[in-house]
């Protein structure tokens, strides 16, 4: 049986890219020993992906989502392991 090697990978959205990077930006250190940070939506992120994720965020119990000036979010949680930022 041969598999075509395109199968292979995964090819990732433009909505994934950003739920990693912010994913990755939650999960530091210093975020999670604060339980808080800042998000900032790049240029090159798409703002319907973007309003998604915060969707997504504000949706969590555990989540406070803060809007700010200029377009970016402040985040603080109650626990360390919120399921915030299993979106995909």
């Amino acid at each position: 049986m041969s598999v075509h090697p395109v199968s292979l990978f995964h090819t990732s959205t433009h909505y994934e890219e950003l739920n990693r990077r912010v994913h990755q930006q939650i999960n530091s250190s210093a975020a999670q020993v604060n339980r808080r940070t800042v998000i900032v939506r790049q240029s090159d992120e798409r703002e319907g992906d973007w309003d998604k994720l915060i969707e997504h965020l504000d949706a969590e119990e555990s989540v406070r989502v803060t809007r700010l000036d200029e377009g970016s979010v402040y985040l603080n949680w109650t626990n360390q392991h919120s399921g915030c930022y299993a979106y995909g």
